[in-house]
C-alpha cells in the first residue's frame, strides 16, 4: 500500500513538473565510469531518462528501472532504445551479477530501504564491474547559509523521504553494504554545454547562482558526492559508526 502511495505521488510530480538534473549532468556521471561501447548499463530509479540517454549515446546496452509509469514514459521519449522495466529498486528483476555498470543518481537517498536497495546493486552488479552511485552532502555551503543560518532548519529535496549526510558518512554506508568504494568525485553543477542545459538552467535559475559559489566551495562542502564502486565485503561492523538516518537496523539479515 506505501509503495502504490508513493508511485501515485511520484506519477504526479513527473507530470507536473519533472524530476531531472542538466544534460552535462548526466554525461559527466557516465564519463566518470569510463565505459567502454557494448557494455550492459543498469540505471535504478531512471526518472525521465537522463542517463539513459547519455548512455545509448555512448554505445552502451542501457536498462532503466523505475516504479513510476509516468517517469517511464518520458524515459522512452528520451531513450527509445533503452530497455525499460517498471519495478521496485528494492527487488530488481534481474539475475546475479548481470550488469557491467549500475547507476543510480539523486535515488537512493529517497528509498524507504535504502540498505536493501544498495545490496541489490551490488547483486546485480558483475564482479568486475562498476556502480555509480549519486548522493546529497548534507553539510552543503549555500544550505548552510541559506538554510541553516537564516532559517534555523537543515536541506530538504522536497520528496517524500529524504537522508542527508556528509561525504565520508555515506561512503562508509556504502562498504557497509559491500560497496567498496573506488573514488569520490565532488559535484557542484556543471557549466552548460548544450542547449539543453540552458534550457535546464532557464527552469531553475538559482541553480546558476549555485554553479558559480561551486568556484570557491571546499569540497566537503559541495552540493553532493558522486561514488564510483566495486563490489566489496559485507562489513556490518561500520554500522556503529554511521549517523543515525543511515544506520541498518539490526533485525536486518546480512545481504
Amino acid at each position: 500500500m506505501a509503495e502504490a502511495r508513493g508511485a501515485e505521488i511520484y506519477n504526479q510530480l513527473f507530470a507536473q513538473e519533472g524530476l531531472s538534473e542538466s544534460e552535462s549532468f548526466y554525461r559527466w556521471s557516465l564519463q566518470k565510469l569510463e565505459p567502454r561501447p557494448g557494455a550492459t548499463l543498469l540505471d535504478v530509479a531512471c526518472g525521465q531518462g537522463g542517463l539513459l540517454r547519455a548512455a545509448a549515446e555512448a554505445g552502451l546496452r542501457a536498462f532503466g528501472l523505475d516504479f513510476s509509469r509516468q517517469a517511464l514514459e518520458l524515459a522512452r521519449q528520451a531513450a527509445p532504445q533503452a530497455q525499460l522495466v517498471l519495478a521496485e529498486g528494492e527487488a530488481l528483476p534481474y539475475r546475479d551479477k548481470s550488469f557491467d555498470y549500475v547507476t543510480c543518481l539523486g535515488s537512493l537517498e529517497h528509498f524507504a530501504d535504502p540498505w536493501r536497495e544498495a545490496t541489490e546493486i551490488r547483486r546485480v552488479l558483475k564482479p568486475e564491474g562498476l556502480a555509480a552511485i549519486f548522493l546529497p552532502n548534507g553539510y552543503y555551503l549555500a544550505d548552510l547559509l541559506w538554510h541553516v543560518l537564516r532559517k534555523g532548519r537543515g536541506p530538504h529535496h522536497r520528496q517524500l523521504v529524504e537522508r542527508f549526510a556528509a561525504a565520508h558518512e555515506w561512503a562508509d554506508f556504502l562498504t557497509m553494504m559491500g560497496l567498496q568504494v573506488l573514488k569520490i568525485y565532488r559535484y557542484n553543477f556543471c557549466w552548460p554545454r548544450s542547449k539543453r542545459d540552458w534550457q535546464w538552467y532557464r527552469r531553475y535559475p538559482r541553480k546558476l547562482l549555485n554553479l558559480l559559489l561551486g568556484v570557491i566551495t571546499p569540497f566537503h562542502l559541495s552540493y553532493s558526492f558522486l561514488y564510483v564502486c566495486k563490489v566489496g565485503e559485507v562489513t556490518l561492523s561500520l554500522n556503529e559508526r554511521l549517523p543515525l538516518l543511515l544506520r541498518r537496523p539490526v533485525a536486518r539479515r546480512t545481504p
